[in-house]
């Protein structure tokens, strides 16, 4: 690695870096679509949200170049959702032709069986307690190459040991291959649900 890599805590100082590297990251994200202001809304949420959570970025001297978000998050996605309905509704019917693309229709499909099971899940009492999650990971195009996706999810594997977690879950998209060989090169493993995988990956920690 010809070049350190640190890692640190994000702000919403590095709010405007984040957008960056998300939209550079990932240009067919449903999130990218709708605006680097909705990917500003839903960092902003990650970040500033009642979340059990590490927000961590990856720096080269002064550049951010990738960030991680893992933990429990309250509400990621349906306290995003609910906070940004108005606005997330009104990108979505200024741009009608959004709604043709079928990554955006499987989100917001997602989207909102997560705003409707949502009242459910307040109504159990005994919940199990969650895994670690691995909510967002980026690294900016830029920079690969320097080892940053790596560092910044051993830190966070890191955080998980010590606050005595025994699993970690992510999702990836099953059509992301690059990714897919990355994490099971850190020995992460698919967890298929119905006889197929839908992108759900755990890591044991014990």
């Amino acid at each position: 690695m010809s070049e350190k890599v640190v890692v640190r805590d994000l702000s919403l100082r590095d709010l405007d870096e984040v957008v960056r590297i998300h939209t550079s990251a990932f240009p067919r994200s449903a999130l990218t679509r709708l605006g680097a202001e909705a990917v500003r809304r839903y960092y902003r949420w990650l970040i500033e949200g009642p979340h059990q959570a590490v927000r961590a970025g990856a720096f080269v001297g002064v550049d951010i170049v990738g960030f991680c978000f893992s933990g429990v998050f309250k509400g990621a996605m349906s306290g995003f959702l609910r906070a940004n309905q108005a606005y997330l509704c009104l990108r979505v019917l200024t741009r009608p032709w959004i709604a043709t693309n079928s990554i955006f229709r499987n989100r917001a499909l997602r989207a909102i069986r997560i705003l409707t099971r949502k009242n459910k899940r307040e109504r159990r009492i005994d919940v199990p307690r969650p895994t670690f999650g691995i909510l967002a990971i980026a690294v900016d195009p830029n920079r690969q190459g320097l080892g940053v996706g790596k560092v910044l999810m051993q830190q966070s594997e890191e955080v998980a040991r010590k606050n005595a977690f025994r699993e970690m879950s992510l999702t990836v998209s099953p059509s992301n291959h690059r990714a897919i060989t990355f994490y099971e090169g850190l020995h992460w493993v698919r967890v298929a649900a119905n006889g197929s995988w839908q992108g759900a990956m755990k890591k044991a920690l014990d």
